[in-house]
């Protein structure tokens, strides 16, 4: 399953993803994966959880990012969440040229039966992207 939690630069996206994987600790017994940008976040999600930072493996590419997330699933088969956060700045694209990422992992997680939470900057979805479910932070 893939869900997107959208919405404007500075609306809460990442303190959202933030708060439900901190919430999913108790609520899975599966690993949980938190992918991003920066290493900013480390402390504040639960030790629990494990965050990488995808320019730190030179990720740089929709086709490198789709690539790595498919990596870290089939590394870890006790996967039952993976949230993304910031797919736009690893790949320095806007959200509507993605279009092969979001098809690459939500076919992954189609496959997998690992849910793919992503985090998306902007006010409207493209429409490659509104048949899954999605949540407008405000």
């Amino acid at each position: 399953m893939l869900r997107i939690v959208y919405g404007a630069k500075g609306s809460g996206k990442t303190s959202k993803l933030i708060d439900e994987a901190n919430s999913m600790v108790e609520k899975t017994s599966g690993n949980i994966v938190f992918i991003t940008y920066v290493d900013r976040y480390n402390f504040d999600l639960n030790y629990r959880i494990r965050v990488i930072n995808a320019t730190n493996f030179g990720v740089g590419t929709e086709e490198q990012l789709a690539g790595f997330v498919k990596g870290v699933m089939a590394s870890n088969s006790d996967i039952d969440i993976l949230y993304i956060d910031g797919a736009h700045r690893i790949t320095n694209k806007a959200v509507a040229d993605l279009g092969f990422f979001y098809d690459e992992v939500a076919k992954a997680s189609k496959n997998s039966a690992v849910e793919i939470v992503l985090s998306a900057s902007t006010d409207e979805l493209p429409d490659f992207l509104k048949g899954y479910e999605n949540e407008k932070v405000k």
